[in-house]
């Protein structure tokens, strides 16, 4: 699979999360311009964005989503904002995390989910799903398999949450078309 990413999205630091974004709009056949998104998210060029962040600018952007997370007791205070919109906006969320049975079912039923973990190299990484089994997991941004084992260890690194958004686009879907 092929996609010409634009040069502002390649030259973005720590730029996972505005790529899940751009992605799942891509597959609409949208493009969102990457400094809007940069500005939506709160983008840090060290940090990227948090999950929260993502999980509002997506339903900012017309979709419903559910987030899913365990208790984060050290939210930065940037994140408290994002957490007061999520609520504003009438998120669905779940301080509860959802299993890789879970997650598997959301994609297998047809939703996008982006998941929060650390990378074999030690970095918080959002990554849109790209294809999940009983054995193993891929993802946009690297079609490389990461196995079910592997994943589920870098989910529960400390800081992490084991953070996950579900997208539901039927009703998207319905308007754009």
């Amino acid at each position: 699979m092929s996609v010409e990413l634009p040069q502002d999205l390649q030259n973005l630091d720590a730029n996972s999360g505005i790529y899940a974004i751009w992605m799942i709009f891509h597959h609409y056949g949208i493009d969102l311009h990457i400094p809007d998104l940069v500005q939506l998210t709160s983008h840090d060029p060290e940090m990227g964005t948090s999950t929260i962040a993502l999980a509002v600018t997506l339903k900012t952007l017309g979709l419903e989503v559910a987030f899913y997370t365990e208790h984060d007791a050290d939210k930065q205070p940037l994140e408290v904002r994002f957490y007061q919109q999520s609520k504003q906006l009438k998120i669905s969320m779940e301080e509860t995390p959802l299993s890789y049975e879970q997650i598997q079912e959301y994609v297998e039923s047809g939703n996008f989910v982006i998941v929060f973990y650390d990378t074999l190299d030690g970095v918080g990484n959002h990554s849109l799903i790209y294809e999940i089994n009983d054995k193993e997991i891929s993802f946009f941004d690297s079609f490389d398999v990461m196995s079910k084992e592997t994943f589920e260890q870098q989910r529960r690194k400390e800081g992490i949450c084991q953070q996950a958004i579900v997208i539901d686009d039927r009703n998207f879907v319905m308007r754009h078309s």
